[in-house]
């Protein structure tokens, strides 16, 4: 009888798994997708919920506020700071314009990591003038983006502003990726926890850098704007570089809650977001400019951002402003178009910057203007520099640290204790949102033997919305408490496959429970819905391989409160990735006896995908966490693993990293490679 407190619910039992009908898994596989869906859309609007709490007035904001504002850097990739590299500036032309100047110059942020932009610098001026950093959407040309806003640049000279239009990085003269999760399947960017924004925002705060010593430049008077991609770097860098006076970001903010429900995933680039680990809400990016003057503005008919979010966004940072005492500082423009610039946005925007920044009344504005050809605004017209860094930024940007030999006990131990805590609080800090309140659950046990000790079907939830379908197996007579083996199936794994290879051996007596987590069956999800999926997960801090996770470690517990199971006996086991997600659950839960790998990967680049994970250790440093249990390689272990051993070694049980060729016998606890088989 299974007796249990968790949030496993039993929904059907002694049903068997085979007698089903052809469509069966399909609607399985469909009715996931949607429960799926569900639970992203509850956790989203959880999350801003929260976050509402949050900055609901000033006192409760500021009691977090400098916490949020390092957590944001981290999301972005930017804590510790980057090194403030030498900048290396160079001008490589300039155009001598009615009213205004334009200088071509390049700065390299990091290392052989350049940047290419136009600096617009007005003639008439008196003294030292305010600058803007305006930052570009996707709009295209062989010679960057700059050239496509260059209007922007004009218009801030020609009413007394120094103008710095920067070219992103996807569509620049030193070309980088913005796209790598959702269209060039680079999953490895989340176990990164790489965004290109992150690179953006250090280009811009390097930007600002240069300003500062630029002689006509006010540094005291610095304000940043952008539209569409332009606009997110002006909410991110504002955010976290209190330098920047006075923001316009322009199209686009919204709430989780809203984007996810509207699904507007699908229509981002990967540069619009940070990689969501601390599970902040966007009204986050708008608190921690407050109380700086912030205008924002956008499109009713713009599907990017939904009216729910920018007007649920619009009144709860509002309040905020009121509540610092600057509700002038704070204002919303929304104008009846879908996704796009206009002349009476970008006049709009200067008119803030007079009020904040030159703090002059409203003025006739100059806003004509003409603009030069692309090839001309060219930092480096015949090509970049052969040595530039740019195209593999996403690999450098943020490093893995390597798994080096420890010489003592003590030192790995507070090595572990490090990796457990960022696997806590940042990794899987998501994890915590899928549970229930603990209730008693009536159930009946499935049928005992029957027919080759075959399997009976199970249904449990591991969220509120999420079933999950396992295949549940026990000896006829139990006696006393049994190892049990936790089977994660892999996509594709059919019962009567699982039930044919795990059969008990002769003597052999275990309780055998196969999990298939979400998406996961003889039908599975489709690449597309995957992928949205992975995208959605990522706005509330999980992944698809982390709410995987989530169901095991639940199955786990359902094993572990069933009173003809040894809680202390339970082994799991899976392949591919799948064995590396039962690797995790026994990393999590320290009360998992063992665990067998079947042909893993050898790097989580290659899966399973958990955000930010790679910021910490690679499987084989993975591996070492569970021990001194024992971690056994189905037939043969990779090579990767075994620096592995040396931690194994120095907790004194070497031979707990081993290779199996028998995985019923391993759950028995028959790990020594010569026993007599039972076959």
């Amino acid at each position: 009888m299974i007796k249990t407190k968790t949030a496993l619910v039993i929904l059907a039992l002694g049903v068997s798994a085979l007698a089903q009908t052809d469509d069966t898994p399909y609607r399985r596989m469909e009715a996931g997708k949607t429960q799926t869906m569900q639970a992203l859309v509850r956790q989203a609007r959880a999350i801003t919920d929260a976050a509402s709490e949050e900055i609901a007035s000033r006192r409760s904001w500021e009691a977090v506020k400098e916490k949020r504002r390092e957590e944001m850097r981290d999301m972005l990739g930017l804590l510790p700071w980057p090194e403030r590299s030498p900048l290396n500036v160079r001008i490589t032309g300039k155009l001598d314009e009615p009213g205004y100047t334009v200088e071509n110059i390049a700065y390299e942020s990091l290392p052989r990591a350049y940047v290419t932009g136009n600096l617009f610098v007005p003639k008439k001026r008196s003294g030292k003038v305010p600058a803007v950093v305006y930052v570009c959407g996707h709009a295209y040309s062989p010679y960057g983006n700059k050239t496509q806003y260059q209007r922007h640049g004009i218009s801030l000279a020609k009413n007394g502003y120094v103008a710095l239009i920067l070219d992103s990085i996807q569509v620049a003269e030193t070309f980088a990726l913005h796209h790598g999760v959702s269209h060039q399947e680079m999953y490895h960017w989340y176990s990164r926890a790489y965004t290109p924004a992150g690179v953006e925002v250090w280009n811009a705060i390097r930007a600002i850098d240069y300003l500062e010593s630029r002689p006509e430049i006010d540094a005291d008077r610095i304000g940043m704007t952008g539209r569409s991609g332009g606009a997110a770097m002006t909410w991110f860098t504002a955010a976290v570089d209190p330098r920047i006076k006075v923001a316009i970001p322009v199209m686009g903010i919204s709430t989780y809650a809203a984007n996810v429900a509207a699904d507007t995933q699908k229509l981002h680039c990967d540069c619009m977001f940070a990689i969501n680990f601390c599970r902040h809400d966007m009204l986050h990016q708008g608190a921690l400019i407050a109380p700086r003057p912030l205008l924002m503005a956008h499109g009713r008919k713009d599907n990017l951002f939904p009216v729910a979010g920018y007007e649920e966004f619009e009144r709860k940072v509002g309040a905020l402003y009121r509540s610092y005492g600057v509700a002038e500082q704070f204002k919303n423009i929304v104008v009846d178009t879908a996704h796009q610039d206009s002349d009476y946005l970008r006049e709009q925007a200067i008119r803030w910057f007079d009020r904040y920044l030159l703090q002059i009344p409203d003025r006739e504005l100059d806003m004509s203007y003409t603009n030069a050809p692309d090839r001309s605004l060219a930092v480096f017209p015949d090509g970049p520099p052969a040595d530039a860094a740019n195209p593999r930024i996403h690999e450098t940007f943020l490093k893995t640290p390597p798994f080096r030999a420890y010489s003592s006990l003590g030192e790995w131990e507070k090595r572990k204790t490090e990796i457990l805590n960022a696997l806590r609080e940042k990794v899987f800090a998501g994890l915590a949102s899928g549970a229930q309140p603990s209730r008693e659950v009536e159930s009946k046990s499935p049928p005992q033997g029957g027919a080759a000790n075959g399997f009976a079907e199970l249904v449990f939830r591991s969220e509120p919305e999420i079933e999950i379908h396992g295949l549940l197996s026990k000896p006829e007579k139990i006696e006393k408490r049994l190892p049990a083996l936790l089977y994660i199936a892999s996509e594709g794994e059919d019962p009567h496959a699982i039930e044919d290879w795990l059969r008990p051996r002769r003597g052999e007596r275990a309780v055998q429970l196969v999990v298939y987590p979400r998406g996961i069956g003889t039908v599975t999800w489709e690449k597309s819905f995957w992928k949205s999926a992975l995208r959605n997960a990522m706005h509330v801090g999980h992944t698809v391989d982390s709410l995987r996770l989530l169901d095991i470690l639940r199955a786990v517990e359902l094993l572990r409160a069933d009173d003809q199971v040894a809680p202390d006996q339970i082994t799991v086991a899976g392949a591919g990735v799948s064995g590396v997600l039962g690797l995790y659950a026994a990393i999590l839960d320290a009360g998992i006896h063992q665990v067998a790998l079947m042909s893993p990967p050898t790097s989580h680049a290659e899966g399973p995908v958990f955000l930010g994970i790679l910021r910490y250790l690679d499987l084989p440093e993975a591996a070492a966490l569970v021990a001194p249990r024992r971690l056994g390689f189905y037939d043969r272990m990779p090579a990767e693993y075994e620096p592995a051993r040396t931690v194994f070694r120095l907790y004194g049980k070497p031979d707990h990293l081993s290779e199996t060729l028998d995985l019923s016998a391993f759950v028995q606890g028959r790990h020594e490679p010569n026993f007599a088989s039972s076959m």
